[in-house]
């Protein structure tokens, strides 16, 4: 799991992004509030959905079905969002081309905003069962090391206690206080899909904390350096042209952050199929602005 924390340091960061409309194989990523308990209203829903549509509509990866039945048993795991407890469902399916995450709040404690990550699980029956529950479809998992990554989803905590910002129309940027959960939520989703925690981040990873994969190189002009936790872009990185990346060990009070084309690249080179985004079917545009830094610190759970 990963944390996302808060301090106070002033911090500009800037950039544009075009998110073009949704292809027909895009990834569905189904957000469940089954353990939440009150902190998601409607409000709150829909900006989750937003950050869940954002994300999902640029990833174009076949995902084959987890389907339990008989002695075919796929069992799902991951902590309580509202507890922190460990939960195990049995006999879980997964629709394709679809990964499930599940949400809620609770107080965190400290600075910790959110924290977020991608679930794990046990199988039980045939080869074949087992097999696909593993890579659902995707070669590269098995690679050594790995180049693909594919869960059935995972599950985020927000803190409960935090000065949020819900944005009623993402698609518009204004002045506002606070934190701004669009932010955040793309940032922890981003670590449910392999940001930072998945193996195939890990094989890119150097020696000397730097993240070496292809995608990456080619965005950023170099081996991109992380942080210490080598799970984040490190704290200054910028996308060229575009301004701080969204994977960094920080946000800002008062601040939005989208993903920028080196966030979009360390999903390629985590193993997702990231759509091109052609112009004449953008439909939304963003910019970034002035906010209060807030650090990131990493907890694998």
């Amino acid at each position: 799991m990963i944390r996302l924390a808060r301090n106070h340091t002033a911090s500009l960061a800037g950039g544009l992004l075009l998110v073009a409309a949704a292809p027909a194989s895009a990834l569905t990523i189904q957000i469940d509030y089954s353990y939440d308990s009150g902190f998601f209203g409607p409000t709150q829903q829909a900006v989750m959905e937003a950050a869940a549509s954002y994300l999902g509509n640029r990833l174009n990866d076949q995902l084959t079905a987890i389907d339990s039945q008989g002695s075919n048993e796929f069992t799902a795991i991951f902590d309580d969002p509202g507890t922190g407890s460990e939960v195990n469902l049995g006999n879980y399916d997964v629709a394709a081309n679809t990964i499930v995450v599940y949400v809620g709040a609770r107080s965190l404690g400290g600075t910790t905003l959110g924290t977020g990550g991608p679930g794990g699980w046990n199988a039980r029956g045939t080869t074949t069962f087992v097999d696909n529950a593993r890579t659902r479809g995707q070669a590269g998992v098995d690679d050594s090391p790995p180049t693909d990554f594919s869960r059935w989803g995972g599950a985020i905590t927000f803190d409960n206690a935090t000065s949020w910002y819900f944005d009623d129309d993402v698609t518009t940027d204004e002045s506002f206080s606070g934190f701004d959960f669009f932010s955040v939520a793309l940032h922890e989703l981003g670590h449910v899909l392999g940001l930072g925690t998945a193996p195939s981040w890990d094989s890119c990873v150097s020696a000397s904390g730097d993240f070496t994969c292809s995608n990456s190189i080619s965005v950023y002009g170099a081996a991109v350096p992380l942080s210490s936790d080598l799970g984040h872009w490190a704290t200054g990185t910028l996308s060229p042209g575009e301004g701080e990346p969204a994977m960094t060990p920080s946000i800002a009070a008062g601040e939005r952050k989208r993903f920028t084309e080196l966030d979009w690249a360390g999903l390629r080179d985590v193993g997702w199929e990231v759509q091109a985004v052609p112009v004449p079917a953008a439909v939304w545009l963003f910019a970034s602005g002035l906010g209060l830094l807030a650090g990131l610190a990493r907890h694998r759970g």
